[in-house]
């Protein structure tokens, strides 16, 4: 039986090696945001009393070309990004996101723009009886959608690269129930990378 098994393993050992390997390379990103609430409806501005911040948490795949879409868009990343938004008042909460995202580079691979597309929890929703003052967010889930355009520069030393720019943070539970205004964050992100 002793034998079988290492037979076995050297066979599959064999095997996997002769395989042509694929290049895959991954990139860790960890940003501070600080910015406004978009006043995009009369109905929420006696909830825009402070400025939100959060932190962002990217987590890339470069592409290679293994695909040919990947060609075509340029060697997009792919990844998920995590949002931590304090909204920064009692009434709104805070917001934690999960996101499906496309990172795409434009000017040398200096300037990255990243879209996402995620499902976000809100910690205190509009309630009739305890938090009637929020109308901007009818359900402990919401749909999301997130926007940032961030000059980027990986590996500068030892791995460690920086990134820095403009984040659009959307909110909304689609009128799947009500109250439904929803909030748009502008803001200002700042960060690392790690390769």
């Amino acid at each position: 039986m002793k034998r079988l098994l290492v037979v076995f393993l050297l066979v599959s050992a064999f095997s996997w090696s002769q395989t042509p390997e694929t290049t895959k390379k991954y990139v860790l990103d960890a940003s501070q945001f600080y910015g406004s609430i978009l006043l995009h409806n009369p109905d929420i501005s006696h909830l825009i009393t402070n400025h939100p911040g959060g932190v962002i948490l990217g987590f890339n795949q470069k592409r290679f070309g293994e695909e040919a879409w990947e060609a075509d868009y340029g060697y997009p990343d792919t990844g998920m990004t995590f949002i931590y938004q304090n909204m920064n008042n009692s009434t709104f909460g805070e917001l934690f996101v999960l996101y499906a995202h496309y990172n795409f580079y434009f000017f040398k691979r200096n300037l990255q723009f990243r879209i996402g597309q995620g499902i976000s929890y809100n910690t205190n929703p509009y309630d009739k009886n305890e938090n009637f003052r929020n109308n901007a967010y009818g359900s402990h889930l919401l749909a999301s959608t997130m926007v940032l355009l961030n000059y980027h520069k990986e590996n500068l030393v030892a791995g460690l690269g920086f990134k820095a720019g403009l984040a659009l943070i959307h909110y909304s539970n689609a009128n799947v129930r009500a109250p439904n205004t929803s909030t748009n964050t502008m803001a200002f992100n700042k960060g690392l990378t790690y390769d």
